[in-house]
């Protein structure tokens, strides 16, 4: 294993639940690593990253990597703060969950347009907080015609995956149930399938696959019109609203 120089810093405007990163855009922090020291020669790139304690904002933080480029399959990126492990990532095979099939732009909206903030646990998340004003603002809600699935519009304007990895994130949540209690992400194992387009409005879906005491699992996939970008599945664990510092209170 060995440390690599240039540390990292996760700013106040990619917050999740509060003072921590968002955890979608931690795990597109990882991939990205990930796909410069292996980059994908051709078809869908899948990464799971597996997220083990919340990452500060604005603190400094340190990259770890155990194997080598030789052996790609076997290769993890770490990323510490301190001595403690906030999150790594593996190449790993593509999901095989089923994705439903996609919901056009105005049904996205119109869904979108039904969202309640009252209760939101985390008002200031990059991703789905209300109150964050550099957000994108991504309000998965139910579509009336599809049960079971949630859908928003969502417009990326940075490069790279952070940025799609985070608009996979949160409506997984939202489909899990984060108002019932705060949910914070746990698992991410995610493939991207083509180019993700900047500066176009595409659509997010969400659905929940299941639940078991304190865990959730979720899936979401990425759409421009009926092309598939990105999807992804989540595990979740619940945590009670007092147990996280400055999470809002229940409506």
């Amino acid at each position: 294993m060995h440390t690599t120089a240039t540390p990292t810093i996760v700013p106040d405007r990619r917050a999740g639940p509060p003072g921590c990163g968002n955890g979608g855009w931690v795990s597109g922090m990882l991939s990205e690593r990930l796909e410069d020291l292996v980059p994908t020669d051709g078809g869908p790139t899948t990464v799971t990253v597996r997220l083990s304690a919340p990452t500060p904002l604005n603190r400094p933080l340190r990259w770890e990597v155990d194997g080598t480029v030789d052996e790609p399959d076997e290769l993890a990126v770490h990323l510490l703060h301190g001595e403690t492990l906030l999150g790594t990532a593996r190449r790993t095979g593509e999901p095989t969950a089923e994705i439903p099939s996609p919901v056009t732009l105005e049904a996205a909206r119109t869904a979108a347009a039904t969202f309640d903030p009252a209760g939101h646990p985390f008002p200031g998340c990059y991703v789905c907080g209300p109150d964050a004003p550099e957000g994108l603002h991504v309000y998965a809600s139910p579509v009336a015609s599809r049960p079971g699935l949630l859908a928003s519009p969502v417009t990326l304007s940075e490069e790279g995956l952070p940025p799609v990895l985070a608009a996979l994130d949160c409506p997984g949540a939202f489909a899990s149930g984060i108002d019932e209690d705060p949910l914070l992400l746990g698992t991410f194992v995610v493939s991207v399938h083509a180019d993700v387009p900047r500066d176009r409005e595409l659509v997010v879906t969400a659905w929940s696959t299941g639940r078991e005491g304190r865990k959730r699992w979720s899936g979401t996939a990425l759409h421009d019109g009926d092309r598939l970008l990105a999807s992804a599945a989540a595990t979740w664990i619940a945590v009670p609203r007092d147990l996280i510092p400055g999470t809002a209170p229940a409506a």
